[in-house]
């Protein structure tokens, strides 16, 4: 019997909201805009007008962002994502005309050939993490490993066959093919239950909020990748801390043996 990783998707193993900003400042070089304060100010808009969306209550219990919606493809037959894709549009103008508007640029159209350029550009970036596929392999000799990610069933598939990791994968699970999200513990009960017999779980990600509170919902161990740009007021303790990939293994080995 084997221990099974549990890893998160997005700014885990693959990156997210990097390859989001670096998009948001290529699309809108040509305008001369201070690219940290715009920025700001296009976070501030995306939110708001994704909060106004009928399907936001279901986009947050299985995890999807703001930013995802700028650009992610929302296939799928459940009423949200129906709900979702006809509000796409009018979504992804409202967000970026209102930042627009903000620093100067009022113009519609240009509203909305910026909203199509970065949906295009964004859609196409699945990268992973630099060091991630020599960790996942030398961690693949000793456990099975699966992915738990938040988010839209389509969208994240892309992103799983994407990022030339999957075939390290014994399973996969999308919040959005089941409704229900981290932290919640029944989403990790749809993992473990592709796992009979397994001798144990440890769950790897870098969000306080869903994959290690989530974990602790689920009675198992984890493991924080800290990236520096999460709120460190979430009221709940990791088993071990990484800043990189690379120091997983010796993590683990003192998460899964801490009397060694």
């Amino acid at each position: 019997m084997r221990t099974v990783l549990i890893f998160d998707l997005d700014d885990t193993l693959v990156l997210q909201d990097k390859m989001t900003v670096e998009a948001v400042r290529f699309c809108t070089a040509f305008l001369g805009l201070d690219p940290d304060v715009f920025w700001a100010t296009f976070q501030r808009t995306c939110r708001d007008a994704f909060e106004a969306l009928p399907s936001a209550d279901w986009c947050r219990m299985v995890g999807i962002s703001a930013q995802e919606g700028l650009w992610g493809e929302f296939g799928g037959a459940h009423p949200a994502l129906n709900q979702m894709r006809r509000s796409l549009e009018g979504y992804r103008f409202k967000a970026w005309h209102d930042a627009l508007d903000e620093h100067g640029f009022p113009d519609p159209g240009l509203a909305r050939s910026i909203a199509a350029d970065f949906a295009g550009l964004r859609g196409r970036r699945y990268y992973s993490f630099p060091d991630a596929r020599a960790v996942l392999t030398r961690l693949k000799a000793e456990f099975d490993l699966a992915i738990l990610t938040n988010g839209a069933p389509e969208l994240q598939w892309s992103k799983v066959h994407g990022s030339g990791l999957e075939d390290l994968f014994d399973s996969v699970t999308v919040s959005g093919d089941h409704g229900i999200g981290k932290p919640r513990k029944e989403i990790f009960d749809i993992v473990m239950a592709k796992h009979t017999g397994a001798a144990g779980f440890v769950m790897i990600g870098n969000s306080l909020t869903s994959d290690i509170r989530g974990a602790r919902n689920a009675g198992i161990p984890c493991v924080w990748y800290e990236q520096g740009d999460e709120p460190k007021d979430v009221p709940v303790k990791p088993d071990a801390v990484i800043r990189s990939l690379t120091e997983l293994p010796r993590a683990l080995e003192a998460v899964l043996h801490p009397e060694a």
